[in-house]
């Protein structure tokens, strides 16, 4: 049964994985096929995105302040005690779990040495539990758990990281995998929902990222009443919505285009109550009843639809849209080789060189719109400039503002008080810009998300024009008055690819959903651009936009903090004098801070690579089809010189080829469909809400 005639669905791991087989296997057989029409580039496309599925596996962070609960969290997911917990703040390196049937843990240093031990000797290798175990674990990178769990065999990788609000340094390592996993997973504690540091961090440092990949849990249930479990998931939910609100608004703008499309995007936080110890408790004696009274299969459902079905959809796109892509293109080169081998000598040169002129003609026209898409990118970084020129002065503003309204009485001039006061000013200097720098930043972001999306929108134009050009060189090469063997097979193919979702959407890239166009790897026909908007820049970078943010705060705060030093000033001066001096001192570290950090230049390389990352995808994308178009031009060619007619044979032979591809092609539209109708349904229910 083809998958055009069954029902598809990817909402498991295991029908996820049977249904990213099949898409493989249908690649493969484009692959194989387009190698004997010696469509090389296509050839190597559709390699290089087999490869990448097979490379392909989830990473899911496991994330909160210390003392949450997050290790049991993982142990209960695993199953086993694989991970070191205790009533002392336990994890305190990076530890991934993955699938392996032997059981070991690989240990990679900070000095690049790499050592196996054994699972049971973990923990005095990662932990703070003794001295000596967290000396140890200063000097480890990553720990790696092998482990043999139905959970990591579906290729999902489980990163348990150090408990924030805990170290610095370790809060800045579990920063650093954010922008490179699949989900979250954010621990609170049900005795005490929400701290101040877990909604800074979450304002701050999550909510740079996509709060929609996720799942809040609020661990310790069972020890409170149904009632007031509902209580606290409910006010987590409110919390969470209005913080991630309030953070779009500055951003954005509560007027805009993109804040509107931002809520009706998010939808409802996923917050989900449980009890962690118990569901671990209950794998461990199978008692199925105890598990369901932790709440944990919930959890567990929530997280597989997360990563099948919001995740995993990327896949799957990349997968479909590469065969469409790659399949259209064989079915185009094989009408053109058929009628071309049927045409008289003289009349294919004839078409043969204005095809070649076409090509060129494409080829130019790429040019031109590189052109407008660096005016573009010049443009934007023009229009920001004002906010780079005011940076530094809004910075030191935040600075200044927290100096005049903090409160000061004479015994704070006491010798043994001044240096404390001092310390704790500063470290409020320190907080308020980094906030300020946040906000700047994410603004600068969501300004560059904006133009790139624009650009991304009137390269449409250009894109519906490059596939009318190719689409008039196999013109080139039909015969009206001679009908190919083949013509019912290929046509009917060619048909339903360019009729269901229009020319440009037939050729869809390899990336991620986010940018209108084949050519740049959207999803046109399936979502319409604004149900996508805010992922358009993400899709072409993922890592970046927060990247920005952490370089520029974390470098300026960490100047600001090296360099300062305010507690010289004589301590019997009045206060005014006393806050004047320590404006001039600050005002100093800004100066020299300005001198040794150019933050518009690093704004300037940002805006260009993400434009840039426009101009690849074209790039790339057009000259796989114009490539293969010229190859098989320059083929039929030499073929012309050497006989005049295509043999039966041939005939026969281009006619299997056109019918294998019509098929795969067929279904692929099928998945394509079921993704359709599954994210237009997540659109609306996001709306409802």
């Amino acid at each position: 049964m083809s998958q055009t005639e069954k029902t598809i669905d990817y909402s498991t791991y295991s029908s996820y994985k049977d249904t990213v087989a099949s898409l493989t296997e249908s690649l493969k057989e484009l692959l194989s096929l387009s190698e004997e029409i010696s469509l090389s580039h296509t050839a190597d496309s559709i390699r290089e995105t087999i490869e990448k599925s097979a490379d392909e596996h989830f990473e899911v962070a496991i994330v909160g302040e210390f003392k949450r609960g997050k290790s049991t969290l993982i142990n209960a997911m695993l199953g086993e005690d694989v991970l070191p917990a205790d009533v002392l703040p336990a994890t305190a390196t990076l530890n991934r779990v993955t699938y392996s049937e032997e059981p070991f843990v690989q240990v990679e240093y900070k000095d690049g040495r790499s050592e196996r031990i054994d699972i049971d000797q973990l923990e005095n290798y990662v932990t703070k539990l003794t001295l000596e175990s967290e000396e140890v674990a200063e000097t480890v990178k990553e720990a790696t758990v092998y482990y043999d769990t139905n959970f990591c065999k579906n290729n999902v990788d489980i990163i348990d990281t150090p408990g924030l609000n805990d170290d610095e340094q370790m809060t800045n390592v579990t920063l650093s995998i954010l922008p490179k996993i699949d989900a979250a997973v954010f621990v609170i504690s049900a005795n005490s929902p929400f701290s101040q540091f877990e909604k800074d961090f979450l304002e701050k440092k999550m909510l740079t990222s996509d709060v929609g990949k996720i799942i809040f849990v609020v661990n310790c249930f069972g020890t409170f009443s149904p009632e007031d479990e509902n209580k606290i998931v409910e006010t987590v939910r409110t919390r969470i919505t209005k913080y991630v609100m309030d953070k779009a608004k500055m951003v954005m703008g509560e007027d805009s285009r993109e804040f509107a499309v931002y809520k009706r995007k998010i939808g409802t936080p996923r917050v989900i109550g449980l009890y962690a110890k118990r569901a671990l408790t209950a794998k461990k004696i199978e008692d199925q009843g105890l598990l369901e009274e932790s709440n944990f299969p919930e959890f567990e459902r929530a997280l597989e639809t997360m990563l099948t079905k919001d995740r995993g959809t990327i896949t799957l796109q990349i997968l479909a849209n590469k065969i469409t892509n790659s399949g259209t293109e064989i079915l185009r080169s094989v009408v053109m080789q058929e009628n071309a081998l049927m045409m008289a000598n003289d009349e294919f040169m004839e078409r043969y060189e204005a095809a070649i002129g076409e090509i060129d003609d494409i080829r130019n026209k790429k040019r031109a719109e590189f052109v407008k898409i660096n005016k573009a990118a010049n443009q934007v970084f023009s229009d920001l400039q004002p906010v780079l020129d005011s940076y530094w002065e809004n910075i030191e503003e935040a600075a200044m503002h927290v100096i005049d309204s903090y409160s000061m009485t004479s015994d704070d001039f006491k010798r043994d008080k001044l240096k404390i006061v001092t310390s704790k000013m500063t470290e409020k200097i320190k907080e308020s810009i980094e906030d300020r720098a946040q906000l700047i930043c994410e603004q600068i972001q969501n300004n560059i998300n904006v133009a790139v999306s624009c650009e991304a929108e009137r390269l449409q134009s250009f894109e519906d024009e490059f596939f009318e050009s190719v689409t008039k060189i196999q013109e080139m090469f039909v015969m009206p008055d001679k009908i190919s063997k083949n013509g019912t097979a290929a046509d009917k193919g060619i048909g339903a690819a360019l009729g269901s979702f229009g020319v440009g959407a037939a050729f869809l890239g390899f990336r991620e959903a986010g940018v209108k166009g084949a050519l740049l790897g959207g999803v046109t026909g399936l979502v319409s651009f604004s149900s996508i908007f805010f992922t358009t820049v993400l899709a072409l970078s993922p890592a970046w936009p927060i990247a920005l943010c952490l370089m520029a705060v974390a470098g300026l705060a960490g100047t600001f903090t090296a360099g300062f030093a305010i507690d010289k000033l004589l301590v019997n001066e009045r206060i005014d004098k006393y806050k004047n001096n320590f404006k001039t001192q600050v005002k100093k570290q800004f100066h020299e801070m300005r001198l040794n950090n150019d933050f518009t230049e690093t704004v300037r390389r940002q805006v260009f690579s993400a434009f840039e990352g426009l101009k690849g995808k074209i790039e790339t994308e057009t000259e796989i089809i114009l490539r293969d178009t010229q190859e098989t031009l320059d083929n039929l060619n030499s073929l012309k010189t050497e006989k005049n007619n295509i043999s039966e044979r041939e005939m026969d032979r281009l006619h299997s080829i056109a019918e294998k591809a019509s098929a795969i092609v067929s279904d692929a539209y099928a998945v394509r469909k079921v993704i359709s109708d599954s994210l237009d349904n997540a659109a609306e229910n996001n709306e409802a809400v």
